[in-house]
């Protein structure tokens, strides 16, 4: 049981960590002409398309949106 809670502590350290970058990259976002907000949140989009699926279980749903 101790093993199985440490796996997924270090689970959630790099599932926060990545929520936040992607939540950072939004902000980031938010101060650039449309064109650019496109461009990179369809990169985005292709980039989390190509995740294992356990991986996209843990990203904020906002990403996924148009």
């Amino acid at each position: 049981m101790f093993y199985e809670l440490c796996d997924e502590i270090s689970e959630l350290d790099w599932a926060i960590a990545l929520q936040q970058l992607i939540e950072l990259l939004e902000d980031t976002l938010k101060g650039t002409n449309k064109k650019i907000q496109k461009l990179i949140k369809s990169q985005l989009q292709q980039w989390i398309a190509g995740l294992p699926n356990y991986i996209k279980a843990y990203l904020p749903i906002s990403v996924c949106e148009s």
